[in-house]
């Protein structure tokens, strides 16, 4: 089949293996910028923007909208499958909200993990090793077979809760010596996705087939945010836990973004071929890039317009996404369109498997640090991350490794899922 027949052909398939690619690689590509933070002489932009409140961006300031935006691109097929199969509202209600939860929890327990103190009944790294297994435990998806390890994946999930109720008790952090030390002192990275995730299903739940409405509600989100700074929302008891103008605003819109392109993959769109697909989606990213410059233009007249990360400002929310969908474009262009899908596979157990991949991180580290302790203090690890020259290939080799490792414990029946 020639090039202008496929770019024509209709498509009936309701998985688009592009999606899965990019999830993958944005998750390498996280693995490999947190690695590569700490080697001496790394260059700026190869690090997060500084300093933190300053105007401006680097490539690892679009990691994580990226991973955000295809959140919100996966919504229509797994939201959408399950009511098109006739789930009733109170089911799919449910698992949003559990998946919520789960990913609250978890951020909490790992942004704890960042301020343990010394003077706890366990070491730190031990704390952080026990609680990375606890979670992988609990989540864990057992087999959809009846059988013995089914049971045995069921059980070990009990196990999983008890050993995370216990930590929750061992945990020290804090001067002030209480009962349970630990406090959502920020959701953390998956504490965001979940806020993000969340507003945006109740969105597409009520608006699935209207574009034009959720495109909408990305426009009311970026105007939450503006509205939330300039005070708005201040003094709502609520503000106090989730930060109404980038939690649920500026970041939401950025998983309802993602929403508006998956409707346009999703089974039951209007456009159904290659081609119209990505003259959509180039217009579409195109659309949020020129709305970003305009937006940016104010920036001297009031820092909200500025580009930070940290502050999830609109700009900076705009050029992320639109960057995001350039990069999907050209991975849908190799893989759906011409075929070309081995190249992916090295990135693939973490396209499919992401939550292990990105928990999987830490738990190594925590694990270095503890032989460290058998070996004198020494941490081969950090030891190859003083120089950039070989910190850089230690960082790359690091994150395939961690790629590599998630596939690996898949085949083994390790993969989470909340």
């Amino acid at each position: 089949m020639n090039e202008k027949n496929l770019s024509q052909q209709t498509l009936p398939s309701d998985r688009i293996v592009s999606i899965d690619a990019l999830r993958g690689l944005t998750i390498l590509v996280m693995i490999f910028v947190n690695d590569l933070g700490g080697v001496g002489g790394t260059p700026k932009w190869m690090k997060h923007y500084f300093p933190y409140d300053a105007d401006g961006m680097t490539f690892v300031d679009v990691v994580f909208p990226a991973f955000l935006f295809i959140v919100g691109m996966a919504i229509p097929f797994a939201i959408g499958r399950r009511l098109d199969r006739g789930e009733s509202l109170a089911s799919v209600w449910k698992h949003i909200f559990l998946r919520t939860l789960g990913l609250l929890v978890i951020g909490v327990f790992m942004v704890n993990s960042y301020s343990l103190g010394k003077d706890g009944v366990l070491n730190p790294n031990l704390w952080s090793f026990l609680m990375y297994a606890g979670v992988i435990l609990v989540w864990n998806t057992p087999p959809g077979e009846q059988g013995r390890k089914r049971n045995l994946v069921l059980a070990l999930r009990y196990i999983g809760v008890v050993l995370l109720i216990l930590l929750a008790f061992l945990y020290r952090g804090t001067d002030k010596k209480e009962l349970i030390e630990m406090r959502p002192h920020w959701w953390g990275i998956l504490g965001l996705i979940a806020w993000a995730y969340l507003v945006s299903c109740i969105a597409y739940t009520f608006l699935r087939r209207q574009l034009a409405g959720m495109m909408g509600v990305v426009a009311l989100l970026y105007c939450m945010f503006m509205a939330d700074r300039a005070g708005l929302f201040s003094g709502v008891w609520l503000d106090q836990w989730v930060d109404f103008g980038s939690m649920l605003g500026s970041l939401a819109a950025i998983t309802a973004s993602g929403v508006v392109l998956g409707m346009i993959l999703a089974p039951g769109s209007p456009e159904k071929t290659h081609g119209q697909r990505i003259r959509w989606a180039f217009f579409y990213g195109l659309g949020m890039a020129v709305a970003a410059r305009f937006l940016y233009s104010l920036h001297q007249k009031d820092p909200t317009f500025i580009i930070n990360k940290n502050a999830a400002t609109v700009p900076w929310c705009l050029y992320s996404s639109a960057i995001t969908v350039g990069v999907w474009i050209a991975i849908y262009w190799l893989m759906d369109m011409k075929g070309w899908v081995r190249w992916a596979r090295i990135i693939q157990p973490a396209g499919e498997n992401p939550l292990f991949a990105y928990i999987l991180e830490p738990m190594i580290y925590a694990t270095f640090s503890l032989l460290a302790l058998l070996l004198g203090g020494f941490n081969p690890h950090e030891w190859l991350g003083q120089s950039f020259a070989i910190g850089f290939w230690r960082s790359l080799v690091f994150a395939f490794a961690v790629t590599w490792l998630t596939g690996a414990l898949k085949k083994l029946g390790v993969r989470l899922r909340l």
